[in-house]
């Protein structure tokens, strides 16, 4: 089973030293955005890599009804965008910002010239990809397996792993439950049992939990 308490997902950024970071803060593109901002479209062409400075991003898919699947909230020093550069993939998510949000953007050719000369910057890349990775296939896992209250607070857990945030989750309930694949009405449930054991706390468009490291361990026990 995942240790919960103590693997999340590394921030590309904190992993690098600092002529790394000064180098790819030089080569990028600064670029801000508004709450619910569109980011990139799913199908998006055009290849390079983002890096949250400030905020966060929900990554998800839009369907045809308006409603978003998300699969991960992104925070900063976090990247996105891996797969069109080095799948050759168009855009594989819908990104939005999650609020106020900074984002460095760099082209293909401004990040594949640093990534061949910077050998730093390979291997927190692929740490962190891989490290994510794992973190979605847990909550693979706890959707198939898992009972409503148990996969919600583990895949809320996971979600706020791969976010770098583990105290604040910002996300509509709506939006969450899409991504669970049950109703509102099931989700409102799970999370009421779940603040009743006084784990989460609930606020508008935020869940929040009072101690990180309680949902850890209880996690790591029931899931």
């Amino acid at each position: 089973m995942l240790d919960l308490i103590t693997t999340g997902s590394p921030a590309f950024m904190t992993m690098l030293p600092d002529n790394c970071v000064k180098d790819i803060h030089d080569a990028a593109n600064l670029i801000s955005y508004d709450a619910g901002q569109l980011i990139h479209n799913r199908g998006d062409a055009k290849p390079g890599i983002s890096i949250v400075k400030s905020g966060a991003v929900h990554v998800g898919i839009y369907g045809a009804d308006g409603s978003f699947v998300m699969t991960s909230i992104l925070g900063p020093g976090q990247t996105f965008g891996e797969f069109s550069l080095f799948a050759g993939l168009p855009r594989t998510h819908d990104i939005t910002a999650a609020n106020k949000t900074q984002i460095y953007q760099l082209s293909a050719t401004r990040f594949t010239a640093l990534y061949e000369l910077e050998p730093d910057i390979s291997r927190a890349l692929l740490s962190a990809t891989l490290t994510r990775t794992h973190l979605l296939l847990e909550m693979m896992d706890a959707m198939r397996r898992l009972s409503m209250r148990d996969r919600t607070a583990k895949i809320l857990l996971t979600m706020m792993q791969i976010s770098g945030v583990d105290d604040v989750f910002e996300c509509r309930q709506s939006d969450l439950a899409f991504t669970l694949g049950v109703s509102r009405q099931s989700l409102s449930t799970a999370l009421k049992q779940l603040a009743d054991l006084g784990l989460v706390e609930i606020g508008y468009g935020k869940i929040m939990l009072p101690d990180p490291k309680a949902m850890s361990n209880w996690v790591a026990i029931h899931c």
